[in-house]
C-alpha cells in the first residue's frame, strides 16, 4: 500500500476552512440519480449518452473442456453473491436508521463467511453485481483503492460495473481497477483502452461457470463527461448474444446484472430507501428493460444476480423460458447480507434450488487479515471524520412527504446558499434535489462523517442566472419523476395548490417578480438537467468549485447549534 497516504487521496473536505475565501476545489461532480425513464426506441436527451445498436465484439475467453463425468448426473453448485456494497468496508452503525441493516456487514465478516461456505461447497462462485464503490468516506479519500484491494483479497470469481463506479469518471475507474487482481466483466459496456472483459468462464470444481455482466441504461444516470471513452450497448441484445456463446462454452450461465429488478417492497423503509434508484422500474408496465425483461426474453440464463435497485429477494423470482428455468436473486445493499443460492444441476438445467440471505452480524467473526488490511485506511479516515463540528437539537431526516419537506435537505439547501453567498452576496435562492440526502443526521453531536454519509457524492455547486419564467419553473419542479419526496429550497417560500401549481412565491421575503432575473444555486447534476430540471442546461452558469458536502460541513461549523426547520413549502388541500 505504498500510496496509502499520498496527498491525492486526501478528501476535499479536509480544506473546508478555505470556503470563505472561495478557493475550495473538488473532484468532478457526478449524477447521483435514479433509474431513468427508458424505452425500447432508445431515444435520449440531446446531451445524454447514446446507446450503440446491437452488441459489442465479445472476444474469446479461454476454452475450458467439459468434464464428461457430469453427463446425466445431479451436480450441486452454489452461487455466493453481493451487490450495491457502496463502499461499506466497515459494518453499518448499530443505530443505523434502517433497522434491517443496523450493525451488519463489513468486509472482514464477509471474508470469514465466504471462506466458510466455500470450504463446505468447493463447487461454488462468489460474484458481485456492481456499485461496490461510492457511499462512504473510504471512497472519497482513496478513490476505490481500498475497495478493490479488499475485493481482491476476498477472491471474487467475477464482478461487474455499476453506475456509481463512474462517479469520478472512466480514468479514475481505470486507476481503481489497477488495484484489483482480475478484470471486471462488462458485457454491454466497452472502454478505450480496454480494461474489462465481455464475459468469463471459471471452473468451480468440475463445473464450467459462464459469467457475464450488464449495466442499466445510463442516460440521465451518469453524467456524460464521466462516461467518456466508454461505449454503451443495448443490454437485451447483448445478453442474447453472450448467452448464445456461453451455452456452448459453459455448463451453467450466471448473469451479474446492474440493470435492476422490479422491487417487491417489504416495508416503508425499504421502499423509501430505494426509490431514488428504482423510479419507474417500480412498475412492471412500460418498455423499460428490467432484470425481469432479461430473464423472460433471454433463454439460457440459469441465475441472474440483480443489483442497482437495492432489493432483497429472499424467495427467487422464477422465469420459465422454452423449458429452461432462470432464477433472479438479490441481496439488498451495503453488504449487510451475503446471498447463497444452492442449486442442483443436471445436464445444464436447474432441477432444484434453495436461496438464503445470511446476515453478516456480530455472530460472524471478522477475518484478521482483512481487518489488518483495513486498519491503515481506517486510521487515515478516522483522523479526519471523527471531529465534532456541531450539535443537532433534533433529528434531521433525509425523507420528505407530500406535505412536509426534509429537514436535512433544507439544511443542505441553506448550506449551499450560504456557500454561494460568500462568493456572490446577490445569490437569491438555492434548491437541493429530493434525492440528494443519503442518510439521516440524528439528535446529538454532529461529526464530519455525518456530512459524508449524508452527502457521499462529490457534486459541486453551480450558480445559474435565469429569467423570472425559468425561476418559476425551477420552483415548480416539486420532485424527481415518479418520486414522492420534495426538493428543498433556501431563501424562498411558496404554496403548492391543490392542482399542483405554485403561488404566494417569496424570494428573500419579497414578492416574486417574473420580470427580473434571479441567481440560483443548484448542483452540477441539476445544472445538467438531472432530477427533473430540464429547463437549466444552456442557461448562464458559474461553476463554484465547491463541493456541496464541503458547504454543509462549513455551514455546520458556523451554526454549531442546529434546529430542524420545515414549512418553507406549504401544501394546500393535498
Amino acid at each position: 500500500m505504498a500510496n496509502l497516504l499520498s496527498p491525492r487521496h486526501v478528501a476535499t473536505s479536509l480544506i473546508v476552512g478555505a470556503l470563505a475565501a472561495g478557493v475550495l476545489a473538488g473532484c468532478a461532480g457526478s449524477s447521483h440519480g435514479y433509474l431513468p425513464s427508458g424505452n425500447r426506441s432508445l431515444k435520449h436527451r440531446a446531451n445524454g449518452i447514446p446507446v450503440t445498436p446491437g452488441f459489442p465484439d465479445l472476444g474469446q475467453a479461454p476454452l475450458v473442456p467439459a468434464d464428461p463425468s457430469l453427463a446425466g448426473q445431479p451436480v450441486p453448485f452454489s452461487v455466493l453473491y453481493t451487490s450495491d456494497i457502496h463502499s461499506r468496508i466497515e459494518p453499518f452503525a448499530d443505530d443505523y436508521y434502517y433497522a434491517t441493516y443496523a450493525g451488519k456487514g463489513g468486509f472482514a465478516r464477509l471474508a470469514t463467511k465466504t471462506a466458510e461456505l466455500r470450504a463446505q461447497q468447493p463447487q461454488s462462485v462468489l460474484v458481485d453485481s456492481g456499485d461496490y464503490l461510492q457511499g462512504t468516506p473510504y471512497f472519497n479519500f482513496f478513490k476505490g483503492e481500498a475497495e478493490m484491494r479488499l475485493m481482491s483479497m476476498l477472491g471474487f470469481s467475477a464482478l461487474t460495473i455499476g453506475n456509481h463506479e463512474f462517479d469520478n469518471g472512466v480514468d479514475d475507474l481505470r486507476r481503481a481497477m489497477g488495484y484489483y487482481n482480475n478484470r471486471p466483466v462488462t458485457s454491454n459496456v466497452t472502454f478505450n483502452p480496454e480494461f474489462a472483459s465481455r464475459y468469463t468462464v471459471v471452473k468451480a470444481g468440475k463445473l464450467r461457470v459462464g459469467i457475464f455482466g450488464l449495466l442499466t441504461e445510463v442516460d440521465g444516470l451518469i453524467a456524460p463527461p464521466n462516461f467518456q471513452s466508454a461505449t454503451y450497448y443495448d443490454p437485451l441484445a447483448t445478453a442474447r448474444a453472450v448467452v448464445e456463446r456461453l451455452r456452448r462454452e459453459a455448463d451453467v450461465v450466471v448473469c451479474i446484472s446492474h440493470v435492476g429488478t422490479v422491487p417487491p417492497w417489504a416495508d416503508e423503509h425499504e421502499r423509501d430507501h430505494a426509490d431514488e434508484h428504482a423510479s419507474d422500474a417500480a412498475s412492471s408496465e412500460g418498455d423499460h428493460i428490467t432484470d425481469e425483461t432479461i430473464a423472460a426474453k433471454v433463454p439460457g440464463i440459469d441465475v441472474l444476480v440483480s443489483g442497482h435497485t437495492h432489493v432483497m429477494i429472499k424467495r427467487p423470482k422464477v422465469f420459465e423460458n422454452n423449458g429452461e428455468r432462470c432464477l433472479i436473486v438479490s441481496p439488498g445493499f451495503g453488504g449487510g447480507f451475503l446471498g447463497k443460492l444452492d442449486l442442483t444441476l443436471r445436464d445444464g438445467k436447474v432441477e432444484a434450488y434453495q436461496n438464503n440471505l445470511i446476515a453478516l452480524d456480530r455472530t460472524v467473526r471478522p477475518d484478521p487479515a482483512i481487518e489488518a488490511a483495513i486498519a491503515p485506511y481506517k486510521a487515515r479516515v478516522d483522523s479526519v471524520v471523527k471531529e465534532v463540528i456541531g450539535t443537532a437539537n433534533g433529528d434531521f431526516k433525509r425523507y420528505a412527504t407530500d406535505a412536509v419537506e426534509s429537514a436535512l435537505n433544507n439544511l443542505i439547501a441553506d448550506a449551499s446558499l450560504a456557500a454561494a453567498r460568500t462568493l456572490d452576496p446577490e445569490v437569491d435562492f438555492a434548491i437541493s434535489s429530493s434525492g440528494t440526502p443519503r442518510n439521516h443526521i440524528l439528535h446529538g453531536q454532529v461529526r464530519i462523517e455525518d456530512a459524508f454519509y449524508a452527502l457521499p457524492f462529490d457534486n459541486k455547486l453551480v450558480m445559474m442566472t435565469v429569467d423570472g419564467k425559468t425561476a418559476r419553473e425551477v420552483l415548480s419542479i416539486q420532485r424527481r419523476p415518479n418520486e414522492r419526496k420534495r426538493h428543498a429550497i433556501a431563501g424562498a417560500t411558496y404554496m403548492v395548490q391543490a392542482n399542483g401549481t405554485i403561488a404566494s412565491i417569496k424570494i428573500g421575503g419579497k414578492a416574486f417578480d417574473e420580470n427580473r432575473t434571479y441567481k440560483i444555486v443548484v448542483t452540477d447534476y441539476m445544472a445538467e438537467g438531472g432530477a427533473g430540471f430540464a429547463m437549466l442546461p444552456g442557461k448562464t452558469r458559474r461553476d463554484l468549485q465547491v463541493l456541496q458536502r464541503d458547504a454543509l460541513i462549513a455551514h455546520i461549523r458556523v451554526k454549531r447549534q442546529l434546529m430542524p426547520e420545515v414549512g418553507r413549502i406549504v401544501a394546500r388541500n393535498r
